[in-house]
Parts: C-alpha cells; sequence; structure tokens
C-alpha cells in the first residue's frame, strides 16, 4: 500500500531558535518517544534542544540539599545527562537567552533561584533539564526530510509549564490543525490499534 504523500507526517517551517519538534508517532527511540523538543538553537553547524515532556524521578532537592524546591528534573536528551540546565519566564535574569517573548533559556542561576522560591508554584515558571538533545550539521534537517519530526511555532509557552507533561506532545499535535491532529490520536504500539 502506497501512502500518499499529502498525509505523510512533515514540517511546513524550517527549524528555528523557539520552534518545537514534534516526535513522529511511531518513532519508538526511548529519549524521543513522543516528544516534544524546544529547540534552543539552531544553525548551519549544530542544534541544542531540550525534551520538555520526558519527567525523571529526581527533583532538585534530590541534587542539592540547601534548596528546598521539590521541582522535577525532566530528562532534556540524552547528550551531558550529567549537566543541569533551565527554562524560565523571569526577564530579569542576568546572561539569560530570550528564546520568546515570554519564555528565556539559562543565565545567572542563583537569580533564577531567588525569583522562584518567591513564587506560590514556581513550576509554572521555572523547568529543569539533565541533558540536551543534539544534532551535528545538517542532521535535523536530514531527520526531518524523513518526516522524523514535525516543526512548528504554533504553539502556547504556558503549555510547557502547565500542561502535563504526559499529555503535552498529544495537546501541540492536536494544535497542528487537522492534518497533523490526526497523528495525536495513533496508538504508541499499532498493535493496540
Amino acid at each position: 500500500m502506497k501512502i500518499n504523500e499529502h498525509i505523510l507526517f512533515k514540517s511546513k517551517i524550517a527549524p528555528q531558535k523557539g520552534s518545537l519538534l514534534l516526535a513522529d508517532p511511531h518513532l519508538t527511540e526511548d529519549f524521543f518517544q513522543r516528544a516534544t523538543i524546544l529547540l534552543i538553537a539552531h544553525d548551519q553547524t549544530e542544534s541544542f534542544g531540550l525534551v520538555l515532556n520526558h519527567p525523571s524521578e529526581l527533583v532538585l532537592s534530590d541534587l542539592f540539599e540547601h534548596i528546598d524546591l521539590d521541582l522535577p528534573i525532566f530528562t532534556g536528551g540524552p547528550v551531558a545527562p550529567e549537566q543541569l540546565f533551565f527554562l524560565h519566564r523571569f526577564s530579569n535574569i542576568e546572561g539569560a537567552t530570550r528564546i520568546s517573548d515570554d519564555l528565556f533559556f539559562g543565565g545567572d542561576w542563583k537569580e533564577v533561584l531567588i525569583n522562584a522560591i518567591v513564587l506560590k508554584n514556581p513550576a509554572t515558571h521555572l523547568r529543569l533539564f539533565a541533558g540536551y538533545a543534539g544534532w551535528g550539521a545538517g542532521q535535523l534537517e536530514h531527520e526531518l526530510a524523513d518526516h522524523a519530526w514535525v516543526c512548528t511555532l504554533d504553539f502556547h509557552v504556558q503549555n510547557i509549564f502547565k500542561e502535563d507533561p504526559s499529555r503535552l506532545w498529544k495537546k501541540c499535535m492536536l494544535e497542528q490543525g487537522p492534518e497533523l491532529a490526526q497523528f495525536a490520536h495513533f496508538p504508541i504500539n499499532a498493535s493496540d490499534n
């Protein structure tokens, strides 16, 4: 049976800083199964992103006993799993990289913690990651051409922090319109269909 080109899982935009990569529903690699990845950087030499929806069993206080925040630590990707990265919604952090109007990457860790500690619900403003997803020159474009990912700018930043991680991929797929929404309902295991 030949699949019609118009129903292939494919991107309409090129990858860029601030775009999301939504994994093909049939991608079974552990790190990337139903992954929603935020691209932090993308150029001709490399791409760097964080998997937004794969929480680990660790929380921040497991790593730093003197920090009394039980924020979950997400598995950001298979590269450098011993390093901690963070996304936040604090516009006043020195050294932070602006990803979008209301989303920032990195910056002064102490300032981020001070901002987070005073909040009633810091998880709505700060997300922590162990490791990252990375691609070499041309690798991500090749994977997009092979329909492994859909690249999109159609998503709401607040979903990153407020949506249950187990539903984030599906919610983002549904936001892409009817062509891609059909993929949101695919079972993880085709034999479950």
